[in-house]
């Protein structure tokens, strides 16, 4: 982890946007911060569920970070039956923004954003890679999302 002679930790925080798939990277800002730790490295090859990851040049994971997913995929809204007032409705087109706070790690290269596609009524499925971007401002060459049920 790179930090300033006494200014702390260094950390980035990172802003998402998303509407359905389509997920972007809209800022980077270096932050004297203490990131949270990382979740265990090991291989998650058949897990479920969502987790942002700091790689290398070589894509081994340098951080990992266990999340709940920051998309929504239903919104609650009221009712007028007294007998029901909060229920739970699928969201067509979920759009939003979201915060990551990850070190900022000399060898990084990227960020890595993984996730279980779940459709409406569907059980989740393993994860799998959803985006990547250049963690450092300048060296983007794009992000990649892949394909996310809504």
């Amino acid at each position: 982890m790179t930090t300033g002679e006494g200014k702390g930790y260094a950390a980035v925080r990172l802003i998402f946007e998303y509407e359905g798939a389509d997920i972007r990277l809209i800022s980077r800002q270096q932050v004297e911060m203490i990131p949270p730790p990382s979740d265990q490295l090991e291989n998650l090859r058949a897990a479920q569920g969502f987790w942002v990851e700091v790689r290398d040049t070589e894509r081994n994971a340098l951080y990992r970070r266990i999340l709940h997913d920051p998309v929504r995929h239903d919104a609650e809204v009221f009712s007028e039956d007294p007998e029901r007032t909060i229920a739970r409705v699928p969201v067509q087109t979920p759009r939003g923004v979201f915060a990551v706070l990850v070190p900022d790690i000399e060898a990084a290269d990227q960020v890595v954003l993984v996730g279980s596609p779940l459709g409406h009524g569907q059980a989740l499925a393993p994860a799998a890679e959803l985006a990547h971007f250049a963690l450092r401002p300048g060296t983007d060459e794009g992000p990649t999302s892949g394909e996310r049920g809504t």
